[in-house]
């Protein structure tokens, strides 16, 4: 073995297979150009001039009755993109809901009232699951408590 180290230069150094990936890549100066329109795939579709569609009612028209969404306590905030808005609040879950989005998102409240909502929401599923069983289960024991005294 040869005690004295190999002295490498810049050269040898980007030679090795490991520094290969470094080097800048060599492509035509028209490389990535679209040269000829008719062969982008939007073209049939991209318009000279963009026009609404035919049949179209612009400005759009707001429809009427009342959003199945609450709207936030601050004027210009946006819903996120996850709350739902296909389905309307409704009960005493919707009420708690529509109190709790009277208040801005930084109140604790809002967040507290937002959580007792799904609470009284997942209460009144299993009211209305159980209760099929539950309410001719009661009668039948207050027929039976009577009948004994």
């Amino acid at each position: 073995m040869n005690p004295t180290p190999e002295v490498t230069t810049p050269e040898t150094v980007q030679r090795r297979s490991g520094y290969q990936s470094l080097q800048p890549v060599t492509r035509p100066d028209y490389w990535g150009v679209d040269l000829d329109p008719s062969r982008r795939p939007g073209v049939p579709m991209m318009r000279e001039n963009p026009q609404p569609f035919p049949n179209t009612r612009y400005p759009p028209e707001r429809q009427p009755g009342e959003p199945a969404s609450p709207m936030h306590g601050r004027p210009n905030k946006q819903m996120p993109p996850v709350f739902g808005t296909s389905i309307p609040l409704r009960g005493l879950s919707g009420v708690i809901r529509k109190l709790a989005y009277s208040y801005p998102d930084h109140y604790p409240r809002h967040w507290l009232l937002m959580m007792l909502g799904d609470r009284v929401d997942s209460w009144s599923y299993n009211a209305r699951r159980y209760l099929p069983v539950a309410l001719p289960l009661a009668a039948a024991l207050l027929l039976i408590r009577r009948a004994r005294d």
